[in-house]
């Protein structure tokens, strides 16, 4: 099957640039994708590309509903001629397997370097963490809690206990899914995790 969609996982999705230079490269980036935004961006790839070197919609978003993943469907399946597209999402964010399937390269975006966020989330003393996460709650501020996700995913089982490698895999897979409480997942690793001496 020749696929005409990738995937990319990093941490930051509203930072990211793809490196193809002859295509008209469209970028959309959005804290949360809605069935809307899939809609109008369907209607957009219907239009003819502006060079003929093509178009490649580059979509960054933080979580994308359900609705719109179903929206996309067909536009990743059966794509308007000279139409690419790159969906960058985090890296613990799961797509719908029917969505999954229409999707070739997947590669993912080492940013861990630049993750301050859950560096001062691990020196933090449990109280401080959980300040973070109350303030995070406030703010919804999504690139926080993309950076908890990468931060989640970076810890190796030789830095933790198997107790806490346990939480660190099932906070992993569950935090930005839809009906999960984010809140309460990170309010778990929190107390899970070791305090940093």
């Amino acid at each position: 099957m020749n696929h005409h969609a990738q995937l990319v996982r990093t941490a930051d999705v509203s930072t990211y640039q793809h490196p193809d230079t002859t295509a008209t490269v469209l970028n959309t980036t959005l804290d949360t994708m809605g069935i809307d935004d899939a809609r109008s961006i369907t209607a957009q790839a219907q239009l003819r590309p502006a060079t003929d070197a093509g178009q490649l919609f580059v979509i960054a978003a933080s979580f994308i509903t359900h609705e719109a993943q179903n929206a996309l469907l067909k536009l990743f399946e059966e794509p308007p001629v000279d139409t690419a597209f790159v969906l960058v999402v985090p890296p613990a964010f799961q797509l719908l397997p029917t969505l999954q399937s229409r999707i070739g390269q997947e590669t993912t975006v080492d940013d861990s370097s630049e993750n301050q966020s859950w560096t001062l989330f691990l020196a933090a003393s449990y109280t401080d963490r959980l300040q973070q996460i109350d303030s995070w709650q406030k703010s919804k501020d999504p690139q926080w809690l993309s950076q908890m996700v990468a931060g989640v995913h970076s810890v190796s089982s030789q830095e933790v206990e198997l107790e806490a490698m346990q939480v660190l895999q099932f906070v992993g897979q569950k935090l930005q899914t839809r009906g999960a409480s984010n809140k309460m997942l990170l309010e778990h690793l929190a107390l899970v995790l070791p305090l940093r001496k």
